[in-house]
């Protein structure tokens, strides 16, 4: 390689001081630290960086590094990414201090909007600097149908039966039991895909975020029964 060629950015999650500084040198690189430790040139490890390992940059180029003056090699859960917008998947994944890819519209050239999906599930404990896949699109689901028939409650009541149509995804959860926003807990649900025609059943034990056009969070063993993981988002009639 020439001396003014593009190169890799290193690997230098996890480097001590004295690595980091002959790493950066030896590339032709600069680098600029901040976090503790940061001023005084106390810090002991990289915990962070930009641009990440094996991004081509510039010849003399300067890095950010987040520094620490602890080593945080630890394994830590993920976070749930699935309904959040790409500022808010971007903020989670760097507070949990771990990688992620996109998969799905917009993902090749940055103009995705909201995450569908995720891989692995949020509270999966990973290692440190993993990877997440996620499933993006460059526009949220279609918003629930909505019917003209008297409500009592969110939802529609059709001779003391209800049902709300909208669309279903799922997280890390107990399987059988499943999260809505309008319910009490412990109603039973029939959640009915309206692509296929399959249905499965499950329990309200948990809430979700208010509103949306989201009508259930899925179990991801429930969500599996419906449609494939990878799928994130599908449309379903949910009856109680």
């Amino acid at each position: 390689m020439t001396a003014h060629a593009a190169r890799h950015m290193p690997d230098l999650i996890g480097r001590n001081r004295a690595q980091v500084y002959r790493i950066m040198h030896d590339e032709g690189l600069y680098f600029a630290t901040r976090g503790p430790g940061s001023a005084t040139e106390t810090w002991v490890a990289v915990s962070a960086q930009s641009p990440k390992p094996g991004a081509v940059i510039a010849w003399h180029a300067e890095a950010n590094l987040t520094v620490t003056t602890q080593v945080p090699f630890g394994p830590r859960p993920v976070p749930r990414l699935v309904g959040l917008s790409r500022a808010r998947v971007f903020a989670a994944m760097r507070r949990a201090q771990l990688y992620f890819r996109t998969v799905g519209p917009g993902s090749s050239n940055g103009s995705w909007t909201v995450a569908l999906a995720q891989a692995p599930t949020a509270g999966t404990r990973v290692a440190w600097h993993d990877e997440i896949t996620v499933r993006v699109s460059t526009k949220r689901p279609t918003q629930p149908v909505k019917t003209k028939a008297p409500v009592k409650a969110p939802g529609v009541v059709i001779n003391g039966a209800g049902f709300k149509i909208g669309v279903a995804t799922w997280y890390n959860y107990i399987p059988g039991r499943c999260a809505t926003w309008y319910l009490p807990k412990g109603t039973r649900l029939t959640v009915r895909d309206l692509s296929t025609g399959k249905s499965i059943t499950c329990i309200i034990s948990d809430r979700e975020d208010h509103g949306g056009n989201r009508v259930v969070d899925l179990s991801e063993t429930q969500f599996s029964q419906l449609a494939p993981l990878w799928v994130g988002v599908i449309s379903v009639k949910v009856s109680w």
